[in-house]
């Protein structure tokens, strides 16, 4: 065997060591490294989000009370029970003082909103007739009641003309809302099941 193929065999096990030595060694750490850093960046960004809720409920923290005595200002508004005849007396009150000719309330049987809310709801027809500023006015005073009450729908249509104006009649689709009732126990059923307490119900209220 002379030099020169030595050499060429030399050169040729040298390049065959390095594709070893690179397939077996190098590349393998090289993927185990990609991975390391995967990872890190992962736990870099998980690091800022948690970084994120800390400060978020720092700044909850330190607003608590002012959040605190919001909440007790809402929930002055949405009473424990449906309480239809305060409402009702509301909303009578509201029509006399604005001078409406009659007003009529007419609730419905509670239930859960259908927005999904952790309340339950008294939707009431709300009629009433008069002048145009009498209405502005009445829907004025609704909208300071001490209830929480929304408005859905709300039409008005020409009732008569009169010589002192036009008189109008409006009908208005609301709802109030109250709190869910805890679930009580029934402990003389053989299988206890949750329910909730019954809910009173109300009647049209009319007033001529």
């Amino acid at each position: 065997m002379t030099g020169r193929t030595r050499l060429i065999l030399w050169i040729v096990g040298a390049i065959l060591a390095c594709l070893l030595l690179y397939y077996f060694g190098i590349r393998p750490q090289r993927a185990e490294l990609a991975d390391v850093r995967a990872q890190i960046e992962a736990e870099e960004i998980r690091e800022t989000q948690l970084a994120a809720e800390l400060r978020r409920l720092q700044e909850l923290q330190a607003n608590a009370p002012e959040l605190q005595a919001e909440l007790a200002e809402i929930r002055r508004f949405v009473p424990v029970k449906p309480e239809l005849a305060n409402l009702i007396f509301q909303v009578q009150e509201s029509a006399n003082r604005a001078g409406l000719d009659f007003v009529t309330i007419t609730p419905e049987l509670p239930r859960t909103p259908p927005e999904g809310a952790t309340l339950a709801q008294v939707r009431a027809t709300i009629g009433g007739a008069g002048g145009y500023f009498a209405l502005q006015d009445f829907l004025r005073r609704l909208h300071t009641l001490d209830r929480a009450l929304r408005v859905d729908t709300m039409a008005i249509n020409v009732g008569s003309l009169e010589p002192f104006g036009t008189r109008l009649t409006m009908t208005i689709a609301a709802r109030v809302f109250y709190e869910l009732p805890d679930p009580v126990v029934d402990t003389t059923a053989t299988n206890a099941t949750p329910g909730t307490a019954p809910s009173p119900t109300a009647s049209p209220a009319t007033t001529p």
